[in-house]
């Protein structure tokens, strides 16, 4: 995962509950096939944590992937997406062009 000063600060985190747990899996019911793969995936993230050697390294591996791969179902997917369809067509208002350059975003 790139750099990023938004996530590489430290930062007291609260911990999951049951809820939490419950609230970001409730899309998956009736996809059983989706459900089960992401049992296994957290099951092998487990198992880096619990089983000597400890694979801490690769546990952070497949958790960084695994909040990339749910990037493309989040609304910042389609947002940015319309922010580049304005942007090459020409259309941003002044106030998006400002936020994208304070973004770094360079056209």
């Amino acid at each position: 995962m790139p750099e990023n000063s938004n996530t590489e600060k430290p930062r007291e985190q609260q911990p999951l509950d049951a809820e939490d747990w419950e609230l970001a899996f409730a899309p998956l019911k009736g996809h059983t096939n989706a459900a089960l793969n992401m049992g296994f995936n957290l099951m092998v993230l487990l198992a880096y944590l619990k089983i000597e050697p400890l694979k801490i390294q690769e546990a952070i591996e497949g958790i960084e992937h695994g909040i990339e791969a749910l990037y493309p179902y989040t609304q910042f997917h389609d947002v940015c997406h319309d922010m580049y369809i304005k942007v090459v067509g020409g259309d941003l208002t002044l106030e998006e062009e400002e936020m994208l350059k304070k973004l770094g975003i360079k056209f």
